[in-house]
């Protein structure tokens, strides 16, 4: 029995722990644009865009999965060359089958402003606000006194009473994203946020307030068109929170099959840091197509993982489908539309 109620105390101290330290992530993070930078807000060659991400680490039917659903939209209003974005943006991310919930609804305001007078430089500041709440399932929890000898019986009373189910609060991130058109050929765009800036603080044990701490990220990326139907698009990001680091770069490519169908097909890696906190551990691979008619791109991937997890008996990898929805105007001229990064 103390050997079943020590491994509860130190599976509970880990979820709530760790949940603080590190915050959700995408491997397809060029596909789901207000999650990876405040600063793209609106920054689109469109009137609108939609963006729809489900993520599943661990998907055997037989495990309990870790999965994050996110959704936006924004929209650009244009003021000759420069651009106000606006947009919300909606995360769920549940642990364990739903056992830790986190769930974080947005505002999100960006202005985007022309370094010269065709607008093909350009510099954005962006900036989210909104509110984050983490719930916690007690009726898939097992304590202590709840064992009687042989099993967990849920009908006996657990004792416990300094466990909350929910808490919340106000959350801010900010961001700033640089483009420049530099040929008909070659573009690049590069930048980066900070999420939690207030670092707001919770409690779902009573036994102290936990700060969420602060996440930084880097990204960067370019466009380069080889010929008139191939495209190399070059990305990375870089995150550090709580002393944990991950990079995750690499590239796809673009094939123009005709004038409304587009395929893409990458490959990434990332790394992470290793068990004595050095950074340059092999985490995964992964494998990322995409196919992509007028203005809906509908893109997957899978995490291969590589790292020592690989050994273990229970499934490892990840799946992600990313789904993209943009609107055009009706008249497709440099005045209604934005130079901005192609993913």
């Amino acid at each position: 029995m103390k050997l079943k109620a020590l491994a509860f105390l130190l599976a509970l101290m880990t979820l709530t722990l760790g949940a603080n330290a590190q915050d959700y992530q995408f491997s397809q993070f060029f596909n789901s644009p207000l999650t990876l930078n405040p600063a793209l807000t609106g920054k689109m060659s469109g009137t609108f865009r939609v963006a729809l991400n489900y993520r599943n680490q661990w998907f055997n039917p037989a495990e309990k999965p870790f999965i994050t659903y996110a959704g936006s939209f924004d929209a650009p209003i244009m003021f000759k060359k420069d651009a106000l974005g606006l947009g919300l943006v909606i995360v769920n991310d549940q642990t364990n089958n739903g056992l830790y919930n986190n769930t974080v609804i947005m505002g999100s305001a960006a202005y985007h402003k022309a370094l010269d007078k065709k607008g093909k430089h350009s510099l954005s500041l962006g900036v989210q606000a909104g509110y984050y709440q983490r719930r916690l399932d007690r009726n898939d929890l097992r304590f202590y006194n709840q064992f009687d000898g042989n099993v967990f019986n849920q009908g006996l009373p657990s004792n416990e009473t300094n466990i909350a189910t929910s808490d919340g609060n106000f959350d801010l991130q900010v961001g700033l994203l640089g483009f420049n058109q530099l040929s008909k050929k070659v573009s690049l765009y590069y930048g980066g946020a900070m999420f939690h800036v207030l670092q707001p603080k919770e409690q779902l044990i009573g036994v102290g307030e936990y700060e969420l701490n602060r996440r930084y990220t880097a990204h960067a990326g370019a466009e380069i068109a080889v010929g008139k139907v191939v495209r190399l698009m070059p990305s990375v990001i870089f995150l550090s929170q709580a002393k944990e680091n991950a990079l995750n770069l690499g590239f796809s490519v673009g094939f123009d099959m005709t004038q409304d169908v587009y395929l893409h097909a990458g490959a990434y890696y990332r790394m992470t840091d290793k068990l004595d906190g050095k950074f340059g551990a092999s985490d995964a691979g992964i494998f990322y197509a995409a196919f992509e008619y007028k203005v809906v791109r509908l893109g997957f991937s899978y995490d291969a993982t590589v790292s020592t997890l690989k050994n273990t008996p229970r499934p490892t990898g990840a799946f992600e489908m990313s789904l993209i929805i943009l609107g055009l105007p009706r008249v497709m001229d440099n005045k209604s539309l934005l130079f901005c990064p192609r993913f």
